[in-house]
C-alpha cells in the first residue's frame, strides 16, 4: 500500500510540473510582451515623424539670393555668396553638408557654420592661403578634403 500512496503522490507532482503556469508568471509574461510592444510602436513613431518634422523645417527657410556671386542650389534652395570670382564649395563632415568660399583675390578661406535662413550669413575666417586660385572637394568616408590650388 505504501507503494501505491507513492506512485499517485509522484504522479501528482509531475502533473504539477507539466501543468499550467502560475497565474503571476502569466501577468509577468503579458506585461513584458505589452512592454516591448509599447517601446517598439514608440521606436516606429518617432523614426518616422521626426525625419518629417526636419525636412518639413528645411522646406520652410527663405530662399537666399543676392545680386553677384557664386551661387549653390541645396535642398531646393539657391544660395549665393561672396562675390565675382569666389569659389563656393560644399563639404560634407560627419553627415552635414555646409558650404565653404575661397576668396581667390585676397586668398583667404571661409567656413560657413550653417546655412542662410534669412537674406545673410557670416562666415568665419578659416585661414590665408597665398596664390591661391580653386579648391576642390575630395570625398572621404568621415569629412571631406578641401584641397587648394595655387598658381
Amino acid at each position: 500500500m505504501n507503494e501505491s500512496l507513492k506512485k499517485e503522490s509522484e504522479t501528482s507532482e509531475i502533473s504539477a510540473l507539466v501543468g499550467e503556469l502560475p497565474t503571476w508568471s502569466t501577468k509577468k509574461t503579458v506585461f513584458q510582451i505589452c512592454t516591448l510592444l509599447l517601446l517598439l510602436g514608440l521606436i516606429v513613431y518617432f523614426t518616422i515623424f521626426s525625419d518629417n518634422e526636419k525636412a518639413e523645417r528645411v522646406i520652410d527657410q527663405p530662399i537666399t539670393v543676392s545680386e553677384d556671386g557664386p551661387i549653390i542650389e541645396h535642398l531646393g534652395y539657391r544660395y549665393q555668396f561672396g562675390e565675382p570670382g569666389d569659389v563656393v564649395v560644399v563639404r560634407e563632415c560627419n553627415g552635414t553638408k555646409l558650404p565653404w568660399l575661397l576668396r581667390v583675390s585676397t586668398g583667404e578661406l571661409f567656413r560657413f557654420d550653417s546655412w542662410a535662413t534669412v537674406n545673410t550669413k557670416e562666415a568665419s575666417l578659416v585661414r590665408l592661403i597665398d596664390r591661391a586660385s580653386g579648391i576642390t572637394v575630395m570625398k572621404d568616408p568621415v569629412c571631406d578634403q578641401l584641397p587648394i590650388n595655387s598658381c
